[in-house]
């Protein structure tokens, strides 16, 4: 039989739990199945695997075994002796969860004898079943002098009631009942009816004040709090941990996933060719490697001459990039993998959050971020970023006899992607670009002022950044915001 349980409305707390209820566990693992097969929790895989473990832990009776270290690394694949401080994996899995648990069981179009809980400080969920309608008549613990007044009279008068078979239960009558009655009542000090009640109305009135008081106290201790989260949440080192979170609750490294251009050198026997008429010159392998052929604009090669390079790096621009992305990751802890042009696969992505690294990285790279207002137009003749809706602005590099002189960097930041994992992207529309927009990432206080000047929620939107650099003297300058795009 189930037990009910004191609930007043959808977001109450009952009483009765698995601990103290005879709770089918088969009837709490067929709630568990529509909880995360839900629009609530469907969505995050994590989530799924979260709820599920520790509700299958609790009904095999192992609940004393939902500890923080013992979940991170059974469900989290973390090290034995990893530092729970640093690594908030479990703590921020399980507040995602509640809050998932919060919005299916205020869902109206749920309905549902039992509700999974899982209370704040602990890791091991609570099974409660729910109380009908019809006995929703609990004491909201409103605090008036007049309320109180009327419970006082009451209470004062409940001896007299039973000994004159009254029915002193009805606070809508208790006030004429206690006044008629009270002239009976064998008061020890002999006091006037009159007199009795305003003793305890003063009494009851001093009492409201007391809970104003105590509210009072509470909202400014509430306000001091809010103000405190709020410049918190606005740090620089909180923007970050809540830029990387998703993939620092992810049990894969993060793919750092960085260009392999197509490079073409001279060959050896073009070296050899050149050598023969210029004794001494590129000699030693270092040489031919480093070196300029400086070969006359009218001299004529064959296409054999040229040889491509299969083991030839990216840019200096996606270099910087790297190391800059990588140090973030470090410093949040976050374990992460290089991949280089095509050692990249649409399948990592799929398993992986990840951090492409320039505008075109792959065939597929550009389908990933596709969907996103600013995109890269990579047309020959103009390469620009340009705004799919809004003012349909477009940026384009500027150049002066034949040097670039000022470039564009995107980030892009992607809470789940077509791939369905966290992604981000550091791209310029040449490699000074994505220089700058990895620094303008890894500048801590300007990238925060950048979101909270747009007022954006890192917890659940996507967004972009534009900016521009000037080139001078072949390196890239500050980068600077130019729009910022989020939805």
């Amino acid at each position: 039989m189930f037990k009910e349980a004191i609930f007043d409305d959808r977001s109450d707390l009952p009483s009765a739990s698995l601990d103290d209820e005879t709770i089918e566990p088969n009837l709490v693992r067929e709630e568990l199945q529509r909880i995360v097969t839900s629009r609530h929790f469907r969505t995050s895989r994590r989530g799924m695997e979260f709820l599920q473990y520790v509700v299958d832990q609790k009904i095999s009776g192992n609940g004393d075994l939902l500890k923080e270290r013992l979940i991170g690394v059974q469900l989290f694949g973390r090290k034995p002796d990893y530092a729970t401080g640093e690594d908030p994996v479990v703590r921020v899995q399980a507040g995602d969860v509640r809050r998932r648990l919060e919005s299916y069981h205020a869902d109206p179009d749920i309905q549902s004898d039992i509700l999974i809980q899982i209370p704040i400080g602990s890791y091991a969920p609570v099974f409660l079943l729910r109380r009908g309608a019809q006995k929703n008549e609990a004491w909201t613990g409103t605090a008036s002098p007049s309320a109180h007044t009327e419970t006082e009279v009451s209470g004062a008068t409940d001896d007299f009631a039973k000994v004159n078979g009254t029915d002193a239960s009805s606070p809508a009558e208790l006030p004429s009942e206690a006044l008629s009655a009270l002239p009976t009542l064998e008061l020890k000090d002999h006091q006037s009816k009159s007199a009795f009640i305003h003793s305890k109305t003063r009494k009851s009135w001093h009492t409201a004040n007391g809970w104003s008081l105590a509210i009072t106290c509470l909202a400014c201790v509430a306000l001091v709090i809010y103000l405190v989260s709020s410049f918190v949440h606005k740090s620089p080192e909180w923007t970050l941990k809540a830029f990387w979170l998703p993939a620092s609750v992810s049990t894969k490294p993060v793919l750092i996933c960085l260009p392999r251009p197509i490079v073409y050198r001279p060959s050896e026997k073009l070296y050899d060719t050149y050598g023969a008429t210029h004794p001494n010159a590129f000699v030693t392998r270092e040489a031919r490697r480093d070196q300029i052929l400086p070969l006359a604009a009218t001299d004529t090669i064959q296409w054999g001459d040229m040889v491509p390079v299969r083991n030839s790096g990216p840019g200096i621009g996606a270099v910087v990039a790297a190391i800059n992305i990588s140090k973030l990751l470090t410093e949040q802890g976050i374990r992460f993998e290089l991949r280089f042009g095509e050692e990249a696969t649409y399948a990592d992505m799929r398993d992986s959050p990840a951090v492409i690294i320039g505008a075109i990285n792959t065939d597929w790279a550009t389908q990933l971020t596709s969907e996103s207002n600013f995109v890269f137009d990579e047309t020959r003749a103009a390469p620009n970023i340009h705004e799919m809706g809004g003012a349909k602005r477009v940026w384009k590099m500027e150049s002066s006899d034949g040097n670039i002189t000022r470039d564009y960097g995107l980030i892009t930041r992607q809470l789940s992607g077509k791939a369905g994992q966290f992604l981000v992207q550091v791209a310029g529309i040449s490699h000074f670009g994505t220089e700058a927009a990895s620094e303008f990432l890894a500048n801590k206080k300007e990238f925060t002022n950048a979101l909270h000047s747009e007022s954006i929620n890192l917890q659940k939107k996507n967004f972009q950044i534009i900016v521009s650099t000037d080139i001078t003297a072949g390196r890239a300058g500050p980068p600077n915001v130019v729009a910022v795009s989020s939805w």
